[in-house]
């Protein structure tokens, strides 16, 4: 398998901008609860990650919501918004 396969593939694509979206909104959720938590990238990346699932695949069934898709402006709000609180429960469960 080539590199030039690798980078075309569907798959791979769908991982990067996985990826980016959740350093996106990773960072945002940091930057909008402020503290000093000693987060490396990948972290945040996850916790982004994390975030957009529990709010763009949880909090529609658990309230009922409409379900969005991740890469659209509503999912992205809802995604920061899922991050958000799980920078507060890191934040408790480190206590930093």
């Amino acid at each position: 398998m080539t590199l030039q396969t690798i980078l075309n593939h569907p798959i791979f694509n769908q991982v990067i901008l996985w990826t980016v979206l959740g350093l996106g909104v990773g960072v945002v959720a940091k930057l909008l609860i402020p503290g000093s938590e000693a987060m490396g990238w990948i972290r945040t990346i996850l916790l982004g990650l994390a975030g957009s699932f529990i709010g763009n695949f949880l909090a529609p069934r658990l309230f009922h919501w409409p379900t969005y898709t991740s890469f659209s402006w509503q999912g992205i709000a809802i995604g920061i918004a899922g991050a958000a609180i799980l920078v507060v429960v890191n934040r408790i469960v480190t206590r930093s």
